[in-house]
Parts: C-alpha cells; structure tokens; sequence
C-alpha cells in the first residue's frame, strides 16, 4: 500500500502548504451505490463526531456517485475536506486514507470495475491525527504597533497557543479589520509565510498587512433603484460624509435601509479609490421590492373558532418607500349564530418613514371593528396617529393620540363611549428573529392617559411586557422562552371604563387552555367583566426534534382584578399543555394544546390553538 496522499488545508484559502491533487469533472452517468465507514486513531470524541459530520463520503451514502470516476472525485474532495478539519484542529502531521473495494484509493483508475459487497462498494477511511500543534514564532508586518498587538490578542495568534489553521484566518480578518477602524478602506493581507516543524510540533507563522491610505467618507451616490427617490435613499442611509471611513459607519447606513420595505436588497460600499482630497466615494446598491402584495391567511382555536384574514399593501406609493395597508378580517366563523356575533374588522393604516428625521415614522390608522367575546359586544370606530423614533436599532420610543368610538354592550348594559387617549410606549427589542427568536430581550412600557368624554372621566393605564429567550445549545435547537406581563389603570371605577379598555386574560396569546377572556371578575349570569389590573406569565421548552419539527411543552399563568392592586398567588390561573411546532423558511407553523387546571364556568376541558409564528 502507498503512503496516503498529504493535502493542504490552506487551499480553502489560497495557501498551498503540502501540495494539491487533481479531480477529474468528467461525467458518467452510471451510479455507484456504497457504504463508508470512518476509523479514527484517537479517543477524542468530539473530534470523531466533528470528522464524521465533515466527511463527504459519510453525508452523502444516500446519493451514489456517477460511475468509478465520480467516486474517485468524492473521495479526494472527503480527504482534503477532512484534512483541512484536521488542520483546523491544529493537526498538522494528520494523515487520512481511502480504501474503496480493498484498494487504496491512489491505486484505482477511472476506469476499473469496482466489486460490491451486498449490492454496495465498500468504502473504508481511516483517519491518523498525530500530535496536535502549538504556534511557535508569530510575526506581523515585523512592527510592533498597538493596532497590531490588539487584533492578534484579540484572535489568540499567539505562541504556545493552539495552531488552528482557523485562528489564522481570524487573525488576518481581524488585522484588516482594525486598520480599517482606523480609517484605512483598502488594508490588506499581502503575503502569507506558514511553516510546520514536525519535530518540535510548532507552526510558525508570517503575516504582512499592508494598511494604505486613510481617507475619509465622500459622496454618497446610490444605483439599482427605478421606484425609490435617490435622495430619500442618501437621507435614511444617513452616511457621515466628512468623517473618517468606518466600517461600522457603512453597516449603520445598510441597515437603516433594510428598515424599508420598499427594498429588496441593500448594500453600502465604498469605490476603488481615495481622491485627491483623500475622500472615498460611498455607493449604495439596492433593489427594489414589487411595489404591491396581496396575502391571505387564517387562526384557528377551539374556543373562538377560525378567523380568515386578508390584507393589501403598497410599498411605495409616493416614491420615498410610503407605504399603505388595507386589513379585513373575519372571525368566530364557525362559533357565530347572529350577524352581531362576528368578529369584524377592516383598517387602513399610512406610514410615512423618514417623516421630519430620518429616524421617525409617522402612522395614520383608521379601523371599523366589531368584536364579540363573551365579556362585551363591540361596535367601534378608532382613528389613531403615532410618531415613533428610533434612538438606536434596539431601542425606540412613539407617542400619539387615539380617538376611540364604541357603542359597548356588556354586563353592565349598552353604553356609548367616546374617549381620547395619548398612548407613550417604550420599546427595546434584542431578539434575533421576530416569528422564532432564540435568543435576546424584548421590553415595552405603555403609559396612556385616557379621556371618556361624555362621562369626563379621566384614568390612567400603565402596563409593560417582558420576553426573554435562551438558547440551551450553541445550534439553538432547544431553547427556553420566558414571558411577563403586568398593567394596572388607576383613576375611574370598572364601571366607567369602557369594556374594552379593561384589562382580561384567557386564551391564545394569554392563559391558554381557558375561553378567551375569560380569566378575572365575574357577574353571575353574564361571565366575565374584565378588570383594573393584570399580571401574566408564560414558561416554554421548545425543543426541536428535527430540523423541521419541535415539540413544545408549556406553562401559562394569569389573574385579573377588579382593583388597582393585584391579588394573591391563590388567584391566578394556571393552564399547561404541549404544542406541535413544523419550521418553514418563512417560521414555525404552531399547534398548541392546553388545558386550564383550574377550568370555571365557560372554560372547556381542554382548547387547541394554530397559527403562524411561536406563540410569544
């Protein structure tokens, strides 16, 4: 048997350290089915599952090769691929071997019959580690500057430390990088020296970075966009022109693009060369969304029924990315007797990005609705408008005013209510994803004084939300979700705020496994009237069994009171349950299924809830 073939890990990068084989492109059309295993000459663990989950001839069993050739190709792609972990690993002196039908792989040609074993080739790998590498001498540009000594200690490109062929990598991006901070657009790595010694087992290492010039941020000029203003796109990028070229700066400017919806893609850069003036010209490339979508979708749970649901938008309707959204809505579909007893709504809201500052957006919403849960009947009208701003991309702050109109039927009898509300709302969003977070914070605070006109009674709302997510593996398969909230209003009795202005719980979004609205005060005969207070708490392990579907079990607790004040412990709610989650491309299609431990008059023996999107 030859001595197996050495091939660089450096390849993926340019960098040829022990040489390179050939592969052949040639195509034939017969497949070879095989079956590989892998062998590995060490107890590390990690690392055998590692080259397992590496290994082409492993992974892909289920997709035989075109022909000897094509198995020949697979193979010698496996080696390097496997060797280039190995060197990742900071296993330089790691050989990796290929017997396919007791031969050595160097010793089959393209056009030998290859003989199964049970109908498949078989496929042996055999891996040898060796000793594991330490770096020896580290030079970088032969200079010793601060920015230098910085980015090599922030990557552990350090003699003694551990010779991954990775850290490499990271130290040369990072050394580009902090020249870059600095103001310098084009710095780069311009040579490479990697030496192996086998006998003492250290990697020395030679970078040379080449800095260039410093420059600042020039004109800004924008290319791809027919629909969007180009000088609406150069105010929202809000690029420093004058100011030192920054890498952060650039990043800062694409994502307040992506903010719009108007846009499909985005990327902000700089040109090839710094001007005489030492400015380097920004260029914002984008492109643009189709201007008009049309959607349709439904919810479904046991309690309430289906709701089918159905929107409009225009992205663009002035040229600066304005947007507006039609929603008509439809819902208790299946639990509604009378035409009264639908949930109704349709609402058109406006928004204008950019409005004043390039951090604000102006909303203008008008919605018709009709609702009927079971604590109140609900004509209204509701004309509301918001300015919100962004102090940063987590943190945002809106206020506004409401003007409400609703004609209310509830335990109380028909009343009409006209009331003018000023809502503050405080919002810092960290999450990673919107429809399936696995990791970060959301918190919102709502202040909102209220005014019921005919009445002149004046109250005072204030409520805030808590979500936090984290992730149990570094693959964020299982994940724990944790969600609470609290509100009180404070000023007029139950009575004279208007049933829908009150606080409930109960149901999907709340304390499933409980009829919607349905957990706080009663009235005999009548059910549930809401309340002054609220304080909620959900508790989810969602735990993903494969990559498309999870398993979700869960804890909801939740009371309402008819007094400023909460209660105590003995009053909440609690309802647990298990749900079914199936991931798309565009989130998690979600199943729940509930049962209230505590069920009172109106609640079933158990609620099934479906939607888009995790549950919190």
């Amino acid at each position: 048997m030859s001595a197996p073939e050495r091939v660089s890990a450096f390849e993926l990068f340019g960098f040829k350290f022990f040489g390179s084989a050939e592969e052949s492109d040639a195509e034939i059309i017969d497949p070879v089915a095989y079956a590989a295993t892998l062998v590995a000459d060490n107890d590390d663990r990690k690392l055998l599952d590692k080259l397992s989950d590496a290994s082409l001839l492993i992974r892909k069993q289920s997709q035989p090769p075109s022909g000897t050739i094509g198995l020949i190709a697979r193979a010698r792609d496996d080696r390097a691929n496997l060797l280039g972990l190995l060197y990742e690993e900071a296993f330089y002196g790691a050989t990796v071997s290929i017997v396919i039908a007791g031969r050595p792989l160097e010793q089959i040609d393209v056009t030998d019959t290859l003989k199964p074993v049970a109908k498949k080739v078989p496929v042996t790998i055999t891996v040898i580690p060796g000793a594991e590498f330490r770096f020896g001498a580290v030079l970088v540009d032969g200079a010793d500057t601060a920015i230098v000594r910085a980015a090599i200690e922030k990557t552990g490109l350090k003699t003694g430390n551990r010779a991954s062929s990775r850290t490499i990598l990271e130290a040369e991006a990072e050394l580009v990088r902090a020249w870059q901070r600095e103001g310098h657009p084009f710095a780069k790595i311009t040579d490479r020296q990697v030496v192996a010694d086998h006998a003492t087992r250290r990697l020395d290492v030679t970078l040379q970075v080449e800095s260039g010039r410093a420059a600042r941020l020039g004109q800004v000029s924008v290319r791809g966009t027919t629909k969007v203003a180009p000088e609406f796109l150069q105010r929202q990028a809000q690029v420093p022109v004058g100011e030192a070229y920054s890498p952060e700066a650039l990043e800062q400017a694409r994502r307040n693009l992506a903010k719009l919806d108007a846009l499909a893609s985005t990327s902000v850069t700089v040109g090839d060369k710094i001007d005489a003036q030492g400015n380097v010209p920004v260029i914002i490339e984008v492109s643009d969304r189709k201007p008009r979508t049309i959607g349709a979708g439904a919810l479904y749970d046991s309690t309430e029924g289906l709701t089918v649901q159905g929107f409009w938008l225009h992205r663009n309707l002035f040229g600066e990315a304005e947007t507006v959204r039609v929603d008509a809505s439809i819902g208790r579909l299946i639990e509604a007797n009378e035409l009264d007893e639908y949930d109704a709504l349709f609402s058109v809201l406006y928004s204008v990005p950019g409005f004043l500052h390039p951090r604000n957006r102006l909303d203008l919403k008008a919605t018709l609705i009709q609702e009927d849960p079971d604590p109140y009947n609900r004509r209204g009208i509701v004309f509301e408008s918001r300015l919100v701003h962004e102090l940063s991309d987590q943190l945002r702050i809106s206020g506004g005013a409401v003007f409400d109109w609703a004609r209310i039927d509830d335990a109380f009898g028909r009343n009409f209510y006209t009331l003018v509300a000023l809502p503050g709302i405080v919002t810092y969003d960290a999450r990673n994803s919107v429809l399936d977070p696995t990791s970060g914070l959301f918190a919102q605070l709502r202040l909102e004084p209220q005014l019921e006109t005919s009445s002149t009674s004046l109250f005072f709302t204030a409520d805030a939300e808590l979500r936090y997510y984290f992730a149990l593996d570094d693959e964020a398969r299982h994940v724990i979700a944790a969600r609470g909230l609290a509100g009180t209003t404070a000023g007029a009795s139950l009575v004279e705020i208007p049933a829908h202005r009150r606080f409930y719980a109960g149901g999907g979004g709340s304390v499933r496994g409980y009829d919607y609205l349905n957990v706080g005060p009663r009235v005999t005969g009548f059910g549930a009237t809401g309340g002054l207070s609220r304080i909620e708490g959900s508790l989810e392990a969602r735990l993903r069994v494969t990559d498309t579907i999870g398993i979700v079990p869960f804890v909801d607790a939740g009371l309402v009171t008819s007094e400023t004040v909460f209660g105590g412990v003995d009053d909440f709610q609690v309802g647990v349950g298990v749900g079914l989650r199936y991931y798309t491309s565009v989130g998690p299609l979600r199943l729940d299924v509930a049962v209230p431990l505590d069920p009172r008059s109106g609640d079933p023996s158990f609620a099934i809830y479906a939607g888009i999107g995790q549950s919190f």
